[in-house]
């Protein structure tokens, strides 16, 4: 009984704490945005101008050494480097959360002392930044399609519920990753590997009919797959999102984000014994 009820609490905080407080996720989620440009010679610029920077040499190393382009069913062509951009975004939502988060705890030590501090919005935080990072991004990937093949279609209107999916499963890692940290410290090495794994087995680089029959179950399996193609196909081709992949998709990563929250409250109690 008393396992079933500390259950649905997990469940129950989990949905609500980023709600009860959002000014103080806001006022950190800004304070971190702005201390990463602070001090820099262009300042709030390198927000644009990194992503910017990135899609040129996306575009220079596929679109003029590779010549990658991608025919689609109406015989219009599509520059991969687009494709590869919207991949790529999405991508780095999780990446940000898993490769900071095994280290976020112990780099916030000020905090863990503090009793009344909600230790629980720090990842909160992270992947406040990491949202707002994607969308300068889509705004420069939405003035290229403009640019390159015209306005974008109404499709692009789905790509924030296509999105949801990875926003829990980012979250979940979070705070799973960043409690196991805290008493695991090789973790830190470990999330660059299983970033890069995960980035290589689902269709960022590569289509997913490309890929080899014998690696396509475990390709299919990784929920970036669903999302990153869902994406492409909604931008490029205005095409409706699968609801049935797409809520298979939610539900897992609904389980992940639960599941994180209940192993952060369970090892929270003895982060100040360890940091």
């Amino acid at each position: 009984m008393a396992v079933s009820s500390a259950l649905a609490t997990s469940f129950t905080d989990a949905f609500t704490v980023g709600w009860r407080h959002r000014r103080l996720i806001d006022r950190l989620a800004r304070r971190d945005i702005s201390a990463r440009y602070r001090g820099s010679l262009f300042g709030p610029l390198w927000a644009v101008a990194v992503p910017l920077l990135t899609l040129a040499v996306y575009n220079f190393a596929f679109g003029s050494v590779l010549q990658a382009r991608v025919t689609e069913r109406e015989g219009r062509q599509i520059p991969f480097v687009l494709l590869l951009f919207v991949g790529l975004l999405l991508f780095q939502i999780l990446t940000e959360m898993v490769q900071s988060s095994p280290s976020l705890i112990r780099n916030n030590a000020t905090f863990v002392k503090q009793v009344v501090f909600p230790l629980e919005i720090l990842p909160m935080v992270t992947l406040a930044v990491a949202l707002f990072n994607a969308t300068v991004s889509f705004a420069i990937l939405l003035v290229f399609h403009c640019i390159l093949l015209g306005a974008p279609p109404l499709g692009v209107l789905w790509i924030p519920l296509i999105a949801l999916p990875l926003v829990f499963l980012a979250l979940g890692a979070g705070w799973a990753l960043s409690a196991i940290g805290v008493y695991f410290r090789d973790l830190t090495q470990i999330a660059g590997l299983i970033c890069t794994s995960l980035m290589f087995l689902s269709p960022i680089f590569y289509s997913l009919d490309a890929a080899p029959a014998s690696a396509r179950v475990f390709i299919e399996l990784n929920p970036i797959t669903t999302i990153v193609t869902e994406a492409r196909e909604a931008l490029f081709e205005s095409a409706t999102p699968n609801f049935v992949a797409l809520g298979l998709c939610l539900a897992g990563s609904l389980v992940v984000f639960v599941a994180g929250f209940a192993i952060f409250q369970r090892l929270r109690p003895a982060f100040a014994d360890v940091v």
